[in-house]
């Protein structure tokens, strides 16, 4: 995610996500709280999980997703 950039707010019905930071510094919102993410970090989001982030430097993650369902349309943006 390029820096200033960031994913829209969203949630996932039938999918879980874990997130594991591996170059850069952001903002994660989940469920409406903010936190700070950066190198080193990983986050588990479960499926109905809201959930964003914007990156305050160039930001790479690399995501596993798990779930009945691993469709793109499963995406809810809020």
């Amino acid at each position: 995610i390029d820096e200033g950039k960031n994913l829209s707010y969203q949630l996932h019905d039938y999918r879980d996500e874990v997130w594991t930071i591996i170059k850069g510094e952001g903002e994660f919102v989940l469920n409406d709280k903010l936190r700070p993410i950066k190198t080193g970090d990983v986050i588990q989001i479960q499926a109905g999980d809201k959930h964003a982030v914007r990156a305050i430097t160039d930001l790479e993650i690399i995501e596993v997703q798990t779930g009945s369902q691993l469709i793109e349309e499963d995406i809810v943006r809020l």
